[in-house]
């Protein structure tokens, strides 16, 4: 099965022959570690260690060079055409779209807060702007797209679920539903807890959710049942687990709060992060990495 397959096999909860895994990114000084390098890191250096890590997914943000309008997907277009994984392209979502046109994210927030007038034109101009730089990127070779939006924290959301559902969630759907015309899957990132507005994510007809940035697998586990069948989870894994002594056992525990069937059905492995950085350790990486491949095989392998 190809890497592209597997993913895909993922997102339609279908059978794997191996637990996907995907990142956004893996640091420089990660990959330094990991392969030895006693140089600066060559694209050729990062497949290589993509492929130890056995990744299945990479993901790419639009460069922000106000001077590159015509190339902010050019990474994505080397990727497709000199390697075979399944590359998202990162976009923005209203939320988090509309507040790069303003200065402040206090004012933003305060804005909302009051129902200030120029909240819908700034998600209208935003959505317009997400939904263009999408298209460019699965033009560019992209496979599916995550749109980036981060709208909680630990507690909640930044702003009420209804404010959300009343100026965001909307134009969220509207992003979702162009972009799937493009036959790709597309998956929604944010960071912290999303319990509240889950029913919501669902509703804007997104096919994966990614990072799973809770405080606990128990949380983790609620997702997953009030998600099953309906969105593919990616990511998960805590930057911090890495350096645990029992962090092959964190892995396992998140696949069977993530996987309670047939594990890699529906699901992706990964950090809750998305980037892999310069400061973990290269071989604590690999440890859990490894292990997760070899799980399939090892445990569930007569199911297949």
């Amino acid at each position: 099965m190809s890497k592209i397959n597997r993913i895909l096999a993922a997102t339609r909860f279908e059978k794997v022959d191996r637990i996907p895994k995907g990142e956004f990114n893996l640091e420089d000084g990660l990959i330094i570690e990991l392969l030895g390098l006693k140089k600066r890191v060559t694209f050729n250096d990062r497949i290589e260690a993509c492929e130890r890590c056995k990744l299945d997914a990479l993901a790419f943000s639009p460069s922000l060079s106000l001077n590159a309008e015509n190339r902010v997907w050019e990474g994505i277009k080397q990727w497709r055409k000199e390697t075979d994984f399944f590359i998202f392209a990162i976009i923005d979502g209203p939320f988090q779209g509309a507040a790069k046109l303003v200065t402040s994210f206090t004012d933003y927030l305060l804005a909302i807060a009051k129902g200030d007038s120029m909240i819908p034109e700034l998600v209208s101009k935003a959505i317009a702007a997400n939904v263009e730089l999408g298209l460019q990127a699965l033009a560019s070779g992209a496979n599916g797209i995550i749109i980036a939006d981060d709208i909680a924290y630990q507690n909640g959301t930044f702003i009420s679920p209804s404010a959300l559902r009343k100026y965001f969630f909307p134009g969220l759907a509207e992003q979702v539903m162009v972009l799937r015309r493009e036959k790709v899957p597309v998956f929604f990132h944010a960071d912290g807890n999303l319990l509240s507005v889950l029913e919501d994510i669902l509703y804007c007809g997104f096919d994966g959710l990614h990072s799973l940035d809770f405080s606990s697998l128990s949380d983790i586990k609620k997702v997953r049942m009030a998600t099953a069948n309906k969105l593919c989870l990616m990511g998960g894994y805590d930057l911090g687990w890495f350096e645990a002594e029992n962090r092959a056992e964190k892995a396992l525990q998140l696949l069977e709060a993530t996987s309670p069937g047939e594990w890699g059905t529906g699901y992706i492995f990964g950090s809750s992060a998305g980037i892999l950085g310069s400061t973990l350790k290269a071989n604590q990486v690999l440890d859990v990495y490894q292990y997760v491949d070899n799980l399939l095989v090892k445990e569930l392998g007569s199911k297949y």
